[in-house]
């Protein structure tokens, strides 16, 4: 059958969609359609339980994924942890995202979707789920991995305690480029709005993004590492109270 919900055009303006997957609902279709090329970003957030999440090239655009549709993105954490696509050079379209419960699970969720340019328009998602839960910063933590065009961006959720500075290092792995930013969810709709952003590094390829900010407590603070040149690229983040 073709699917339950349409979220329409996207746009840079996240679409925001909150349904249900349980025992006689297990899973949740949404069509949409991206108008130009570009990346497209997606966030399954507030669940109580284990539910994936998968986005497809819908061919036909029959809102249906059938044979010949092509799987280009999938987020199949564990336990209530959030989802994310970020996922770069979509062609103009149709799609099909299907939410899923995993096993006997019961959960709510939200789905967030949106479309920013392909890197290296400097422009990386707009959504902020919780990829990496880092908890309080009381001591300098490192953290290692990679984004590219398949996954465009990563993202941290930190909590401040205590008002001090923190200086967030950004170290990419050879000949590449990514960039940073330090983000303020102030109105925690997990969605970067105007005004929301702290500071930005944008410092080029060999070089690291480093930004030192004054930041009072809080639990709503992002820092997000995003692609801007080179795929894959491996990178290490240092957060250090100073």
């Amino acid at each position: 059958m073709p699917a339950e919900f349409s979220l329409g055009t996207l746009s840079s303006t996240p679409v925001v969609a909150s349904n249900f997957v349980g025992n006689n609902d297990t899973r949740d279709t949404f069509s949409l359609r991206l108008g130009s090329s570009g990346s497209i970003n997606l966030a399954l957030t507030g669940l109580s339980a284990d539910a994936d999440v998968r986005l497809f090239r819908d061919l036909n655009g029959n809102g249906i994924v059938d044979f010949g549709d092509t799987q280009v993105g999938s987020s199949t954490r564990g336990g209530d942890l959030d989802d994310s696509i970020n996922i770069a050079n979509q062609a103009a379209g149709n799609y099909v995202v299907q939410v899923d419960r995993f096993g006997t699970n019961q959960t709510k969720y939200d789905l967030r979707l949106s479309t920013t340019p392909n890197p290296p328009s400097g422009s990386p998602s707009n959504l902020l789920p919780t990829e990496t839960a880092v908890g309080a910063v009381t001591s300098s933590r490192t953290f290692n991995d990679q984004v590219g065009n398949t996954d465009t961006s990563d993202t941290f959720n930190f909590v401040v305690n205590s008002a001090r500075n923190f200086r967030f290092t950004l170290d990419p792995v050879g000949n590449v480029d990514a960039d940073l930013r330090l983000i303020q969810d102030r109105n925690s709709n997990l969605v970067v709005d105007a005004g929301e952003v702290i500071a930005t590094s944008t410092l080029g390829s060999g070089s690291n993004d480093v930004i030192t900010s004054f930041l009072q407590p809080g639990d709503n603070y992002f820092v997000q590492v995003y692609q801007f040149s080179g795929n894959p690229i491996d990178y290490s983040l240092n957060i250090t109270p100073v």
